[in-house]
């Protein structure tokens, strides 16, 4: 049984994070937060074409400190470096962050390294045991995918190879989704966000980490985003764009208790590699994992609550989306994918070759992988993989 009324809770933040859906309301946010001073990471480009600076700029033209907009798509090291040296600088009392995943990403580690003694590095590994508190962080997504709103963790390349840094003090003190800041996206990033965020409220729901909670969430994360991606893609309506943009907070918050599964640990070499769109990337082999991880028994079950407690979330997923099976499900997602313009197959992506599959299997994020129910061997990745080309 949940532990309380899924009314209620569907309607309220984690504890720790107030949240609000208004761009405009941060007025008084500052008000709240007795803040002065403040430092903006933003997407430049993000935050033009969205509204956000129209609606910004009048409430913090006495107020920002400092920007920082120096960098690109999938957050770089030395891009969150030169940010935290920034903050570290400047010394403001709230930080900004305005864009999509990996403006929030990087301004999430980037103020929570400014605030410590400790070199990055040490935060980077996940050895820092004891941090500084670091000033309030406000986050306002442009698009809906990432969910990084909502979570503790902030993916970072370094060299080429992902990281996932995790810390309780990374998760944003306020968020603010509002989906008319969406209504500008390109329909491509809309399917590849929109995507993003559907494979985490169905990873979420199998993972071996979810809980009551994080299962409540990635539900409604599940309904909103299957039931109104098309729409938001290939005839946008403010309610579909309302719909996605809470269906992708819905699944920050579910994967910030269960974190994501084999799908996103397979899509980091495509991403890194080969630059395929995160969101393509993780859902070229959602559905074939779905009907692998239908198919777990006890020798195979990594879920301690058993092969059949993981059937039983897979139903849920399939009733959802309109499945009699996991097969059908694979096959119905497939189409979705299509019905977005985004490929299926790597093949379609005039993408060949044996030595991308030893890639994969060599650099597959093992932290991710263990989180999926049914095991995964090397053997099984690389027959995954096969079936997406």
């Amino acid at each position: 049984m949940v532990d309380e009324d899924p009314t209620v809770m569907s309607l309220k933040a984690p504890a720790q994070q107030k949240f609000l859906g208004e761009c405009s309301s941060i007025g008084a946010t500052f008000d709240d937060l007795r803040s002065n001073s403040v430092f903006l990471v933003a997407d430049a480009i993000g935050y033009e074409a969205s509204g956000a600076s129209k609606i910004l700029e009048p409430i913090l033209q006495s107020s920002i400190e400092n920007r920082f907009s120096e960098f690109d798509p999938n957050p770089k090291w030395s891009e969150v470096i030169a940010c935290a040296d920034a903050i570290r600088k400047h010394t403001p009392d709230t930080v900004l962050a305005v864009g999509g995943g990996t403006a929030i990403d990087i301004a999430k580690l980037a103020n929570l390294i400014a605030a410590q003694p400790v070199s990055p590095e040490t935060i980077l590994e996940c050895r820092l045991y004891d941090p500084n508190p670091a000033p309030p962080l406000i986050a306002i997504p442009t698009t809906a995918g990432t969910g990084s709103e909502a979570t503790h963790f902030s993916v970072v390349y370094v060299d080429g190879v992902k990281h996932s840094v995790a810390y309780e003090q990374m998760r944003p003190d306020v968020v603010i989704v509002d989906s008319a800041l969406t209504a500008t996206l390109p329909p491509t990033v809309t399917a590849h966000s929109g995507l993003d965020a559907l494979c985490q409220a169905i990873e979420s729901i199998w993972s071996v980490r979810s809980t009551e909670r994080s299962i409540m969430y990635a539900s409604e994360a599940l309904e909103l985003t299957w039931n109104n991606l098309d729409t938001a893609v290939n005839r946008p309506t403010p309610e579909s764009r309302e719909a996605m943009a809470i269906g992708a907070y819905r699944a920050g918050q579910a994967i910030d208790l269960s974190k994501t599964t084999a799908p996103h640990a397979l899509s980091y070499t495509l991403t890194s590699s080969l630059d395929i769109p995160h969101g393509v990337a993780v859902a070229l082999t959602l559905g074939p994992v779905l009907v692998y991880n239908a198919r777990v028994n006890e020798a195979d079950c990594e879920d301690p609550r058993g092969p059949e407690a993981v059937k039983e979330r897979l139903a849920i997923i399939c009733k959802t989306m309109g499945a009699s099976s996991p097969e059908e499900a694979d096959v119905l997602f497939r189409k979705l994918i299509g019905s977005v313009n985004c490929p299926s197959t790597l093949s379609s992506m005039d993408i060949e070759g044996t030595a991308l599959l030893d890639q994969i299997c060599s650099q597959v994020n093992s932290e991710r992988l263990s989180n999926n129910p049914r095991r995964l061997t090397p053997v099984s990745i690389r027959e995954l993989l096969e079936t997406i080309y």
